[in-house]
């Protein structure tokens, strides 16, 4: 689903969410959606602000994180071109319950609450396929906590690569976003282990390693092992 801005930057972002909108709908969608560029470090919404609207990403990444009492970082997920936060403030006008901070010149679409009802009042199916996109994340985030409380650190880092993969699908060569204590603390290791198993899984002839870029060599067998 291709959608553009009214002003600033044009934004043409694939939600799979808008997928299946037919050309009027889509038409109406186009001209609801607004889009803001942000830079790197910038933070899109702050936990515990309130607002009711739908963040789209475009171009670039971002990162979701929370905060514990003692000031450690939480990472909940990274969000690439595609993929989409804030369902809960859209829906419930519940404040964000995290950070969302872009890790790179970031394009993102916004889609109010209003402008939201207008759509479904429109297309009614869009409730049902906005359902089941939240169920999937839902899915999603089950499935990665359980990654992380049964796979070993090999098993947890080949599944964040071929995630990341997935959202990279015209090459195998996945240029991080983050620096690697930021993906050491997604799957729960230090960053020396990380380094120390990225190491060991190139020896092996998995992946290559290039600075900020993983080439993976084998997607077959990552994915064996992690299954």
């Amino acid at each position: 689903m291709l959608c553009s801005s009214q002003g600033k930057t044009p934004c043409h972002v694939k939600v799979p969410l808008f997928q299946h909108l037919g050309p009027e709908a889509s038409s109406l969608l186009v001209s609801l959606l607004q889009s803001q560029v942000f830079h790197k470090g910038e933070m899109v919404v702050k936990e515990g602000e309130g607002s009711a609207k739908l963040y789209m990403v475009h171009q670039g990444c971002v990162k979701l994180s929370k905060y514990t009492e003692n000031g450690k970082e939480h990472i909940v997920r990274f969000l690439f071109p595609g993929d989409f936060f804030g369902h809960d403030a859209l829906l419930h006008q519940k404040p964000y319950g995290f950070h969302a901070e872009v890790l790179e010149t970031s394009s993102l679409c916004t889609l109010h609450r209003q402008d939201f009802d207008q759509l479904i009042e429109h297309d009614p199916k869009l409730a049902y396929h906005f359902l089941l996109a939240v169920t999937e994340l839902l899915e999603q985030s089950e499935e990665w906590n359980t990654a992380l409380s049964s796979m070993n650190p090999e098993q947890r880092i080949a599944k964040l690569l071929l995630n990341f993969h997935v959202k990279n699908i015209e090459t195998n060569g996945i240029k991080l976003p983050v620096f690697k204590k930021d993906l050491a603390l997604l799957v729960g290791i230090t960053p020396e282990t990380l380094s120390r198993k990225l190491a060991i899984m190139q020896s092996e002839g998995l992946l290559q390693v290039a600075g900020n870029v993983i080439h993976l060599l084998q997607l077959e067998e990552l994915q064996q092992r992690i299954q």
